[in-house]
């Protein structure tokens, strides 16, 4: 099985454009991609979930709703947060460094952290480019299960080195392979920390970026089938308990 582990209903480019769920379906079914975990961004907490939440309903044998919240919003996102997965069932929580009002902080994200971890629940966390708060989180949250997107840099390959040392170095944290522009360091980061540490994501938005392009870029290394079969979905189903 095949999962795409990070999949806009709304995007994070200029127009914040949203994606409708069937063409969503479709351009999971056009990549031979059996699921996806999928989430919007830039808007308040609630409507958000609202819009995943109505995305994935009826089509939860290939769209696995991600909560998302505002750092910003204080104990309301941590709230939101239990809120989506307790009572909606969602499995996960995108998490973005870049949406946070003024400079990132442990106490805006923290708490969120935290959560997951007592829910029990991954988080895709982008925090491009700061490898010192992957870091500084990752160690004072041990038990949170983190997924640091992009490997941590769409374009800078000596940015993804430090990511991946830390990945190397800390048990819980992988890399997802979402959107790079240096696809080649899909293939240092397995011999770096082995295929069990790297997850399949896309970035993708249907009509906008197709899950294709990021498919075939971890298909042209020539990992082997257990490699591939742990980087294309046995990692992020284990992090998700399914």
């Amino acid at each position: 099985m095949i999962i795409d582990s990070h999949v806009h209903i709304k995007g994070g480019d200029y127009f914040r454009r949203e994606f409708d769920p069937d063409d969503t379906v479709r351009m999971l079914d056009e990549a031979g991609i059996d699921r996806a975990c999928v989430f919007s961004i830039c808007l308040p907490s609630w409507e958000s979930n609202e819009l995943t939440r109505k995305a994935s309903v009826g089509r939860e044998d290939r769209l696995i709703p991600y909560a998302h919240v505002l750092p910003e919003e204080g104990n309301l996102a941590v709230d939101e947060l239990k809120r989506v997965v307790l009572e909606w069932g969602f499995k996960g929580l995108k998490l973005h460094v870049g949406e946070a009002r003024g400079e990132a902080s442990d106490e805006q994200f923290l708490p969120i952290i935290e959560e997951t971890a007592e829910l029990g629940i991954p988080i895709l966390l982008d925090c491009i480019d700061k490898p010192e708060l992957l870091r500084r989180w990752a160690e004072a949250a041990p038990e949170a299960k983190i997924i640091a997107a992009h490997m941590g840099s769409c374009l800078d390959p000596f940015m993804v080195d430090k990511f991946i040392a830390i990945c190397r170095s800390l048990p819980n944290v992988w890399l997802d392979t979402s959107y790079s522009m240096v696809p080649w360091k899909i293939r240092d980061a397995v011999r770096c920390c082995g295929a069990e540490k790297i997850v399949f994501g896309s970035d993708g938005g249907a009509g906008y970026y197709p899950a294709s392009i990021e498919l075939a870029k971890v298909k042209a290394y020539g990992f082997n089938e257990r490699e591939l079969e742990l980087i294309l979905g046995g990692n992020i189903r284990g992090l998700l308990g399914i």
